[in-house]
C-alpha cells in the first residue's frame, strides 16, 4: 500500500516535471503559449482588423465578444471573388481554413474546455463570451480574418467584419 502511494507520488511529478514551463491564461487552465492576442468582436468589426503573428511560435487567440450578437472567427485564404451567399462561404473556407494540418488547436473558455483536434473551419463566440485558441501558427502569408454569419440585408462579413491575418 505505501509503495503504491509512493508511484503514484512519484508518477504525479514526473507528470508535472515533464509538463515543461507554462502560463495560466485568462481561462484559468494551464497551457504553454509564447504570446496572448486580444481581438474584440462587436457590430460589425474585428478589432484589430490586422493581426500578425510570428511562425512557429505558440499563441493564445482570445476572441472576446463584446457585442449583443453571435459572431465566428475564421481564417483562410481570400478568395478572388467575394462569395454572395453565406453557404458558399462556408463551403470554401471548409475546404481552405488555415486552421488544418498544424499540430494540435486548444479551444477553451473559462474554466471550461472545448475542444481539441488539428482541424477547425470556425470558432462561435456568443454575446458576451470569451474564447480562446491556443496553437502554433505554421502556414506563412496573408490570410483572411471573416465572420460570414447571416444577417438581415446581407452578413456580418458584408457589414465589415473582415480582417487580415499575417504569419510571418
Amino acid at each position: 500500500m505505501i509503495r503504491m502511494r509512493r508511484l503514484t507520488v512519484l508518477l504525479g511529478l514526473l507528470v508535472v516535471l515533464s509538463a515543461g514551463q507554462a502560463s495560466a491564461s485568462h481561462t484559468g487552465l494551464l497551457f504553454g503559449a509564447s504570446s496572448r492576442v486580444v481581438v474584440t468582436m462587436t457590430e460589425w468589426k474585428f478589432s484589430p482588423a490586422t493581426l500578425t503573428l510570428p511562425a512557429g511560435e505558440s499563441v493564445a487567440l482570445v476572441l472576446e465578444n463584446t457585442g449583443t450578437q453571435s459572431h465566428v472567427f475564421m481564417v483562410y485564404p481570400a478568395p478572388k471573388t467575394p462569395y454572395k451567399q453565406a453557404g458558399d462561404w462556408w463551403e470554401y473556407v471548409l475546404e481552405r481554413t488555415y486552421f488544418q494540418g498544424m499540430g494540435e488547436i486548444l479551444v477553451h473558455r473559462r474554466y471550461d474546455f472545448v475542444v481539441s483536434g488539428t482541424r477547425l473551419a470556425e470558432v462561435a463566440v456568443e454575446p458576451g463570451k470569451t474564447v480562446t485558441l491556443t496553437f502554433t501558427p505554421v502556414k506563412k502569408g496573408r490570410f483572411e480574418i471573416g465572420c460570414h454569419l447571416p444577417a438581415a440585408g446581407g452578413s456580418h462579413y458584408a457589414a465589415g467584419m473582415k480582417g487580415l491575418l499575417i504569419v510571418r
